[in-house]
């Protein structure tokens, strides 16, 4: 195994809390710039999760953290912190991960989604705090000008920036926000986790969830089941879109359009999101979910609320 060379800072937080650092493991890094470590030689499962790149979000981390726990629902518990260092020690949920588990366990994904389904319509219940910010149409279209700026290169083209903007203004606008609740926004498979123990929705264990806002209960639902890092055939998503309202009260219509829209407009950032990696910090992994965004993509751009949009692309791409 190769010795990690770990910073003065890191080093000096495990030996403060009595952690050997040679019984730290590297786990894989996600599309962040957060890094990870299991602790191996403890009884209790912990993680040092080193946040230093990314300080301003570890407050958030925390402030969420506790809100979730507030409301029943299962965060990591929190040991240990050191905000200006950026570190804490947090539980480790184990290898229960779902992007693991649906590998797994195939005859029981049904069971699991339904699970996740049920820990998204007892969020949409809960009283929104008031130190998240909304979604707000301004966020969802930087986040679009992302798909703009890394995949198209077209971000210099007043003409062009601007039919996309006003084409979007319009489907964004038309969004009711009537119920609006927590949205989690990383809501897919390497994010949660099964924990059998727990009862009700706190089965469902949850991470990277800082940059939660206040916005459609619509986003996390399009974001598990159109989530590009896994298959699901047309008749699992509609199973499942059709398990969330059979158990949700809200307008189907308004609903439905509303999932399509941020569907749609989550698969454009994702794009941008994953050309920027590769090309900012040569991350190319992500590269391979590109095949499986475009086809999601399509498949919603048949629906005739984009004609406009797909005229544009017609012209553009």
């Amino acid at each position: 195994m190769t010795k990690i060379n770990f910073s003065k800072t890191i080093t000096d937080f495990c030996l403060k809390h009595a952690i050997n650092t040679n019984n730290l493991k590297l786990l894989k890094n996600d599309a962040s710039k957060r890094i990870y470590y299991r602790i191996s030689n403890l009884n209790k499962k912990y993680l040092l999760m080193d946040s230093s790149s990314e300080k301003r979000s570890l407050k958030k981390f925390i402030e969420i953290s506790n809100w979730l726990k507030e409301n029943n629902l299962s965060s990591p518990n929190i040991y240990f912190k050191d905000l200006n260092s950026g570190l804490l020690v947090i539980e480790d949920f184990g290898n229960f991960k779902y992007s693991i588990l649906c590998k797994k366990e195939r005859n029981k994904k049904e069971y699991y989604y339904r699970n996740a389904i049920k820990l998204l319509i007892a969020l949409s219940y809960k009283e929104k705090p008031k130190f998240i910010k909304n979604y707000d149409n301004k966020i969802l279209k930087n986040e679009l000008d992302l798909f703009l700026k890394w995949h198209l290169i077209i971000n210099k083209n007043k003409k062009a920036c601007k039919e996309w903007n006003k084409i979007w203004s319009y489907l964004l606008n038309k969004i009711n926000y009537a119920q609006s609740c927590v949205v989690l926004r990383d809501f897919h498979v390497d994010n949660i986790f099964y924990l059998k123990n727990k009862k009700k929705e706190r089965k469902i264990g949850l991470i990277d969830y800082q940059d939660s806002l206040i916005g459609h209960p619509a986003y996390d639902l399009v974001s598990l089941l159109q989530d590009v890092r896994v298959f699901l055939s047309k008749n699992e998503q509609l199973n499942f879109y059709n398990y969330f309202l059979k158990n949700k009260k809200i307008n189907q219509d308004e609903f439905r359009y509303a999932y399509l829209v941020l569907g749609t407009q989550r698969l454009f950032k994702i794009i941008g999101i994953f050309n920027r990696l590769f090309k900012e910090q040569g991350k190319a992994n992500y590269l391979k979910y590109l095949p499986r965004t475009k086809i999601l993509l399509r498949n919603n751009l048949k629906n005739t609320i984009f004609n406009e949009l797909n005229n544009w692309l017609k012209i553009y791409t």
